[in-house]
């Protein structure tokens, strides 16, 4: 028996093939798939940008006070293979997403510090070696080697009692990273391979379903080179049609990037997103950045302080310039300048070092 479409054209019908609709695998986190979102990309680097930045101050114990001293070398440049900045930078990229960050250091004739390697940290092993695993001194596994504290230095992000390595955000929030993964290849995909017709063809005709079908691959063979739809009598072409905004889900994808936001504890606005609700006041702005500073940016700052302080000779120790995250804009920075040297507690001399004038 002829097919509606045969029927209605006099031609014989050649079906398109049918687009089917892809399994959907588990979706896998790790550092990689975490920084194919933009968002998670946009979060590390400014943790990375923020913190390769600052300067390093030195200090020495003396007696009862601490003297501050110029920058060992290690300081100013801790690895012979990276600059100072890309040094930096890979050590908060390395916490930030897997929760650990190893130095292999170098030891000179004397047993000190003389250079520091960064390392993969998926390619480091952390284990104790007593022999039941338990107890014991901690050991790492490295490219078939193993070294013990004096030779690797361990940074953690998020420490806990009894758990060797640190627990990074992406770690902790795996399942909240896979469902963002999984909208964005959603949207994607919602055109392609979602399953979500075009359009449809309704017709007030009875017809079976091998007739439904012989007219859909009709519509398909014409669609694929963008000919000319002819309809006949008694069918109605119907778009599926979204809007811009809901096309490219901009209402669920800006609450993925807030939920990023929070995850890895920065501001929204720093992700170039904003949160409902909120005012982009200058107080609010410096409020945020205040709280960004002291908690988030503190917890990178000081892990790699402590562990560069523990590379230096005993009795040394270095950290972060921190007024360099609290400079307040010019006007307001002069305006402070001059209040203290009317004062009486800072000098014109000490204001220019802190300004960065001398010399």
């Amino acid at each position: 028996m002829a097919s509606l479409w045969q029927r209605l054209t006099g031609r014989t019908e050649t079906r398109a093939a049918q687009p089917t609709i892809p399994s959907r695998a588990a979706t896998f986190v790790n550092a990689d798939s975490a920084l194919t979102l933009s968002a998670v990309y946009r979060a590390v680097s400014v943790l990375g940008t923020s913190v390769a930045g600052l300067r390093l101050e030195s200090f020495r114990y003396a007696t009862d006070m601490e003297v501050k001293i110029p920058n060992p070398v290690l300081v100013n440049n801790p690895s012979l293979e990276d600059t100072r900045r890309d040094f930096l930078f890979q050590t908060v990229v390395s916490l930030a997403l897997d929760g650990n960050a190893f130095w292999l250091k170098t030891l000179d004739s004397r047993g000190g510090t003389n250079n520091l390697t960064i390392l993969a940290p998926n390619a480091v092993g952390v284990r104790l070696d007593g022999v039941d695993g338990l107890t014991g001194r901690k050991v790492f596994d490295y490219m078939g080697k193993t070294y013990y504290e004096d030779r690797m230095q361990h940074l953690k992000l998020f420490s806990r009692p009894g758990v060797l390595r640190g627990i990074s955000p992406v770690q902790s929030a795996a399942r909240d990273v896979a469902s963002i993964l999984d909208l964005r290849d959603f949207a994607a995909n919602w055109f392609g391979s979602a399953g979500v017709p075009t359009g449809v063809l309704k017709t007030s005709l009875n017809i079976s379903k091998e007739d439904a079908e012989a007219m859909t691959s009709v519509w398909h063979n014409k669609q694929q080179n963008r000919q000319i739809a002819v309809l006949g009598s008694g069918f109605e072409y119907q778009a599926v049609a979204l809007s811009p905004r809901d096309a490219l889900f901009t209402e669920v994808q800006s609450q993925a990037v807030q939920q990023v936001a929070r995850l890895f504890g920065i501001p929204a606005r720093m992700l170039l997103t904003g949160v409902d609700g909120t005012s982009d006041t200058y107080t609010n702005m410096a409020e945020e950045m205040s709280i960004f500073y002291r908690t988030t940016l503190m917890n990178y700052l000081d892990a790699i302080a402590d562990a560069l302080s523990a590379c230096l000779p005993r009795g040394t120790r270095t950290a972060f310039a921190f007024e360099d995250l609290f400079r307040a804009d010019p006007a307001n920075r002069y305006l402070m300048w001059q209040t203290a040297i009317a004062a009486g507690f800072m000098t014109t001399d000490e204001v220019r070092m802190k300004e960065g004038l001398n010399g």
